[in-house]
């Protein structure tokens, strides 16, 4: 079974420390090895800091990352019955991302797309749009970033077009509330340069706070709101996360807990 993971950050944190880097991390970096998130275990394999493989040992499947210099370009999800996801990412000159696409062997006919226009130094348009045989959908969202580049917040328009209906919405991602802990996974060659989602904001810092609402013109609408608190070790790198997910009208409905392991701590 596939699960929308969390991946490498379970956003959220309680005050610590600051999460500036010490010299000692640069010579020996804190990377995260093991991870147990919503009851499935993950390994990590590096090649010094740059991550090679996240292999999902309940579930058994693989994530293979391939790296242009320091910056992933691509990322594979391999099942145990053959079929595996794949994500492309290029950057422009100034190692930002400019375009990310996911396709799945299961879905041929299906991808979906991100691209991203970057208009003076804290503005992003980010264009996501998902296709498959006779439906589109497409998000618009007029995105703003913090003086660090990590994601601040958005204003958004979505068009979904499922055959011969088309329903048509607005939305925003209110502030984004980060905390002063370290993202674990911040060690990582070119991780946080993949701005891709509440996850993946180019933070390294964990998200505290996150609330995205989108309301539909025909009634109905879409929502991504949480928010966590984290255990710190003495390094400031959290070894637990708690997510609480809510809906629009603040009643919480899921709780997903992450815990860390480090290879030095």
């Amino acid at each position: 079974m596939r699960k929308n993971y969390l991946l490498f950050a379970l956003c959220s944190v309680i005050s610590c420390g600051t999460a500036d880097q010490d010299t000692s991390e640069f010579d020996n970096p804190i990377l995260v090895t093991k991870m147990v998130q919503d009851g499935d275990n993950f390994t990590f394999s590096y090649n010094g800091a740059k991550i090679t493989e996240m292999k999902n040992t309940t579930e058994n499947w693989t994530r293979t990352f391939t790296y242009s210099g320091d910056l992933i370009t691509k990322y594979v999800d391999t099942f145990s019955d053959g079929t595996f996801d794949t994500v492309i990412l290029t950057y422009n000159s100034n190692q930002k991302i400019t375009k990310k696409t996911y396709t799945s062997s299961d879905f041929p006919n299906s991808s979906n797309t991100i691209t991203y226009i970057y208009i003076g130094t804290d503005q992003i348009k980010i264009t996501q749009t998902s296709a498959s045989p006779g439906n589109t959908k497409t998000y618009i969202r007029d995105a703003y970033t913090n003086s660090d580049g990590s994601l601040k917040n958005w204003t958004e328009t979505v068009t979904d077009v499922q055959g011969t209906t088309t329903r048509t919405g607005t939305g925003s991602l209110q502030n984004i509330v980060y905390d002063g802990g370290h993202y674990p996974f911040k060690n990582v060659t070119g991780f946080i340069k993949m701005l891709e989602s509440e996850d993946m904001n180019g933070s390294a810092r964990n998200v505290k706070e996150y609330k995205n609402i989108i309301t539909y013109s025909n009634g109905g609408e879409e929502s991504t709101i949480f928010k966590s608190t984290y255990e710190y070790n003495s390094k400031s790198y959290p070894t637990k996360a708690i997510r609480d997910y809510y809906h629009s009208n603040n009643q919480p409905y899921q709780s997903e807990i992450t815990t860390y392991e480090y290879n030095h701590l």
